[in-house]
């Protein structure tokens, strides 16, 4: 009897782990496609990645209470169409803390201009995904103010990722304070757009 409940309790957090994998109810993939929009020309950016799409949504509500430039970060070697594989994928990447290259880089005179920048991504294994800390990385973030918005299927607290963007924003020298991050629960984003746009609007009084 032991052992079998030895092997439910594995089995259980495995489960409850690749739940909070894509921070969402979803179990499909979105498009691929690039999402970008610099035309504002404003002091205010606004980067996502998403693989259900929903941090998408989250992200045009903001860029347009704002109206902040706004773009999405792709992995440049898709993630697999399947979600138990691109959980395998991802667990692989944070494990081996591999940073995988990605569609969007921008200078440093072209981040010059911005003062905000909000960062958006789903909680994969209770964490930032690697694509986001890739972005992170490679951009000159010295000076600015970066606010976070997450999706999640239980970690509503965003696990480990707010630490880790405290302790990578603290090196990067911008403010970022982890208390004023968003959490949305992945099936409910579809109704959270007046949660999110309040969310903007509060921030900024």
């Amino acid at each position: 009897m032991k052992k079998l409940a030895r092997i439910y309790t594995l089995v259980l957090t495995f489960a409850l782990a690749l739940l909070s994998l894509v921070g969402c109810a979803e179990r499909n993939r979105a498009d691929q496609n690039a999402d970008a929009d610099f035309s504002k020309k404003g002091d205010v950016l606004v980067v996502y990645f998403t693989w259900s799409g929903h941090l998408r949504s989250m992200a045009h509500w903001i860029a347009d209470e704002v109206g902040a430039d706004y773009a999405r970060i792709l992995r440049k070697e898709e993630y697999p169409i399947g979600y138990n594989e691109t959980a395998d994928v991802a667990k692989k990447e944070k494990d081996g803390n591999i940073y995988p290259e990605i569609n969007l880089s921008l200078s440093d005179k072209e981040m010059e201009r911005y003062k905000t920048v909000f960062v958006g991504f789903p909680v994969w294994w209770y964490d930032v995904p690697m694509p986001v800390m890739t972005f992170l990385k490679q951009a000159n973030l010295q000076g600015k103010n970066v606010y976070a918005f997450f999706s999640h299927e239980g970690s509503s607290d965003g696990a480990g990722s707010l630490p880790t963007l405290e302790k990578l924003m603290q090196a990067k020298g911008a403010a970022f304070d982890k208390k004023t991050a968003l959490s949305v629960r992945g099936s409910k984003v579809k109704d959270s757009e007046a949660v999110v746009r309040d969310w903007v609007k509060a921030l900024s009084k």
